[in-house]
């Protein structure tokens, strides 16, 4: 503890010579857990003048405020309590020598005790504080051997200038099960037991060490339970594994009784007391092993009203953990008039950039320096300081907590709590599982793993789906010759008519025009695995000028008349750079729309947004369409086939698969055609990089989140998710939270060990699955194909214009309830309408048969006339 104690380099801390008294500062400071990495790389003078503007430690609503005066350290206790002078030497002699004395008389009671068969037995409990950290100098703690009662007694009348213990102190003293010694007395040495110290032992005592036994009997009973607690645990992680192992009894873990698993072992996120709502305004519940780093008092934030020329400047705190970054005003109930969701409670990872500035204005009043956050939410923060000093620590502590040098210093790691509970979530999808769901593998497709190292592709997933008849040599040429090694593999296949969905990259055609029979026997044995297909329908959805320009990197498309039985379509969905820009283009929109809205509708238009949109959506329904109606296979490619072809694949699945349109099947959707077949999430949403101009950076996912929701909108009944489901998942895509979105492939998953040292997102959205439902949500197994024009296409305000004022958004939330009662009125009215064109159809056939009928009676009645 000395240490971190002098790492802080608090000066004043220095005078303090009291053991006591330094051990009572360094608990206090653990309660909040600053870290030491807020002097690294900083002098000592220039620390000094950082924290020129926090001023003293006071335990006034659990907050500490470090001093850096020249005088010593004052402690300012509440109302009525004794304030804290510094100590004389002579008082802790006296202390030292009473220490001294307690050390032999238990080290007398130790030998006494080993002499007569006295064995020694740690506890195996320990509590955490608020912070999940063990406070091991922690000394006012209770002991059950009578030598420490004694020893007590003395210290208490020696020590006259002790430090005066609160009423929250006591509940923090009480609140910690600390390694306690029990005496057990083995069976064989019961009768030789001294006597003659039970004779001199006063009746007080006596009374004493019956109330000491029976808190022993309750404590030994307490760690009896827990133990069989754990054990039992271990049962049932064992039954876990061996499920994991047997194919069949797996099917059963993740499809049914996942929810079961879940509501049985259920794994507390926030930390354990409700005292960690240490933020009264705004009642905020840390979480597992968030640490606070910084305090910055005297901070002013600006906010900006929607179409009104009034700016509130909010006088407050600016709280800095190693998760998030909150501003807690002085007034409590500022943000209820101002706007709840204008208040800035921001995840690290959420942050884009952050930058500062010297000598502006804002508003009415004047600042000399600040700090911007510019977060990938569409967030724009400012916060001013009337110095520079203590912005430059927090803007310093900022950058190397929002981008650090590798992701596995991100909160993830840090947030998972050693515990024997299986995280369940990182095991809601297998492809074992997930195949057999889908009737594989059958006569015509069977599983490979050819894989399972990751030799063939590293950006694949270790089990993969091949038609039969191709062996493992063809499959080895057939990677080569397609980009990044991702050759085509099965995805999905139709329960009823087997239409296969296949999913792959571009050809290495080249200028040269390159061809390889092993990839044309590949494409036939997809064809023949459709036995009521006549044609293989290539979908590449890059735009053809697109498609022709890659042929000089050594890419290209497939040329036809090598393909015998192929059909090629270029769907013209755009590339990632295309979607960068239109996604800067809404947000300027939003940004400008605070100050008018005179162009909204212009502007939106301009973004290009809702085109990209449609051509995805308009695809997709194309597809499902050929799939379901005409039983042909499809091919699905882009140049790299881990964007767009991800964004394809996984909403023909979501229209034609009622099972993905569930939460369960939602998130095995994602599982299995984003994160196992590659989608580089690591560099689209650019985890811990301080590169906002990187040309890698996209929007890939949240755009077809976004098509997800337009199908929510338009099919009201048909998901068992709700609209907060699709929010929460992309709040937690930049969060940093969960390790489920950390990474680029699977490979690096599993060597990051993921499942072990991270929690998963579906963990938590399966323990909590009422806050996700859909209350209109009613089961059918028919395929949807939602419309792909822009006139139906509506902006997704409750996630671009989450920060709005409420007022305007309680306007079109009701709004949104007459339109979502409509919706689902209409889909009724189409699910009736189709109802009636398929009954009329099998009308139109039976009054087809009655004529064919007809016409025999008449002819076999003229035959016999003539007899």
């Amino acid at each position: 503890m000395t240490d971190s104690f002098n790492s802080l380099k608090i000066k004043s801390l220095e005078s303090f010579s009291s053991s006591n008294e330094e051990d009572f500062v360094l608990d206090a400071l653990d309660k909040l857990d600053v870290e030491e990495e807020i002097s690294s790389g900083i002098d000592e003078d220039e620390f000094d003048a950082k924290l020129s503007g926090i001023q003293t430690i006071n335990f006034e609503k659990d907050w500490i405020k470090i001093s850096h005066q020249e005088s010593p350290l004052i402690l300012k206790p509440k109302m009525g309590q004794q304030q804290i002078t510094k100590p004389n030497n002579q008082k802790n002699k006296e202390k030292e020598k009473g220490k001294e004395k307690t050390k032999k008389e238990n080290h007398k009671s130790e030998k006494e005790n080993s002499e007569k068969g006295v064995v020694k037995k740690p506890r195996l409990l320990s509590k955490k504080n608020d912070f999940g950290i063990l406070n091991k100098n922690m000394k006012h703690y209770k002991d059950t051997t009578q030598n420490y009662d004694q020893n007590k007694k003395k210290k208490d009348k020696k020590s006259t200038n002790t430090l005066p213990i609160t009423k929250k102190d006591q509940k923090l003293i009480d609140s910690f099960l600390i390694v306690e010694e029990v005496l057990e007395i083995k069976p064989k040495k019961k009768i030789k037991q001294n006597n003659e110290r039970q004779k001199g032992e006063n009746t007080k005592n006596k009374n004493n060490e019956n109330k000491n036994n029976e808190n022993k009997n309750k404590k030994e009973n307490n760690n009896k339970e827990n133990l069989k607690k754990v054990n039992s645990n271990k049962e049932e992680n064992q039954e876990t594994k061996e499920k994991e192992q047997n194919g069949k009894s797996q099917k059963s873990f993740v499809s049914k009784d996942t929810t079961t698993l879940f509501s049985q072992n259920k794994i507390n996120f926030y930390q354990d007391s409700e005292q960690d709502l240490r933020c009264d305004p705004l009642r905020i519940r840390y979480l597992i092993n968030e640490r606070i780093i910084v305090i910055s008092n005297n901070v002013v934030y600006c906010y900006e009203i929607p179409n009104e020329t009034k700016i509130y400047q909010i006088k407050g705190k600016l709280i800095l953990t190693n998760y998030r970054i909150f501003f807690v005003p002085k007034k409590p109930d500022v943000f209820q008039y101002v706007n709840v969701l204008s208040n800035p409670i921001i995840p690290l990872g959420a942050i884009s950039r952050v930058s500062k500035f010297n000598n502006q204005s804002f508003g009415n009043g004047y600042y000399t320096t600040g700090i911007t956050i510019y977060c990938k939410n569409f967030r724009v923060l400012h916060f001013y300081y009337p110095d520079k000093d203590p912005m430059k620590t927090v803007f310093e502590i900022l950058l190397r907590k929002a981008f650090p040098l590798s992701v596995k210093l991100c909160f993830a790691y840090k947030h998972k709590k050693k515990n024997k509970i299986v995280d369940n979530g990182w095991y809601i999808y297998h492809p074992n599982i997930e195949f057999q769901r889908q009737g594989l593998p059958n006569g015509k497709w069977a599983l490979s793993k050819i894989n399972a190292k990751y030799n063939l592709c590293s950006t694949y997933p270790q089990f993969l789906v091949f038609p039969k008849g191709i062996s493992n040599k063809e499959i080895v040429l057939v990677s080569k010759y397609r980009s990044k090694g991702r050759l085509p593999t099965l995805t999905w296949i139709h329960p009823s008519n087997g239409a296969s969905l296949v999913r792959c990259s571009q050809p290495k055609v080249g200028i040269t025009k390159r061809t390889s029979s092993v990839d044309q026997k590949m494409m036939k044995a997809i064809l023949k695995s459709c036995p009521n297909s006549t044609k293989l329908f290539i979908q590449d959805c890059r735009p053809k000028k697109n498609a022709m320009a890659n042929k000089a990197k050594g890419g290209g498309y497939e040329i036809i008349d090598d393909y015998p039985k192929c059909n090629l379509t270029f769907l013209g969905i755009d590339n990632i750079h295309v979607m960068r820009e239109s996604l800067n283009k809404i947000k300027n929109t939003c940004i400008q729309s605070l100050r008018s809205e005179k162009k909204w509708l212009s502007s939106l238009e301009n973004s290009g947004w809702f085109t990209h949109m449609q051509k995805i959506i308009r695809s997709s329904t194309k597809i499902s369409k050929l799939m379901n109606n005409e039983s042909q296979p499809i091919l699905v490619h882009c140049s790299d086939g881990w964007d767009r072809t991800a964004q394809i694949c996984s909403l023909v699945q979501l229209f034609l698969d009622s099972y993905f349109r569930t939460i369960e099947g939602f998130e095995v959707l994602i599982e299995k055609d984003w994160l196992s077949f590659g989608h580089k999430f690591h560099q689209r949403i650019g985890q811990a990089n301080s590169d906002y101009t990187n040309s890698q950076r996209s929007p890939v996912f949240l755009q077809w989140i976004d098509c997800v929701f337009q199908c929510v909108n338009q099919f009201p009944t048909a998901f068992e998710f709700n609209e907060d489901f699709l929010i929460f998942i992309l709040e937690n895509l930049f969060s940093l939270r969960f390790g489920t979105f950390l990474f680029n492939n699977d490979q690096e998953r599993k060597i990051k060990k993921l499942s072990t040292n991270t929690y998963s997102l579906w963990t938590y959205v399966n323990q909590n699955r009422k806050q996700f439902m859909n209350p209109y949500y009613q089961k059918k197994i028919i395929p949807i194909y939602p419309e792909y024009k822009i006139r139906n296409l509506i902006f997704w305000d409750n996630y671009y214009m989450k920060y709005f004022l409420p007022s305007e958004l309680e306007k079109r939330k009701s709004f949104k309830k007459k339109d979502f009662s409509i919706n689902i009125q209409f889909e009724n009215l189409q699910y009736l309408s189709k109802e009636e064109t398929k009954l009329t159809n099998q009308l139109k056939k039976l009054e087809k048969k009655l004529k064919k009928l007809k016409k025999i009676e008449q002819n076999s009645k003229r035959k016999l006339k003539l007899k």
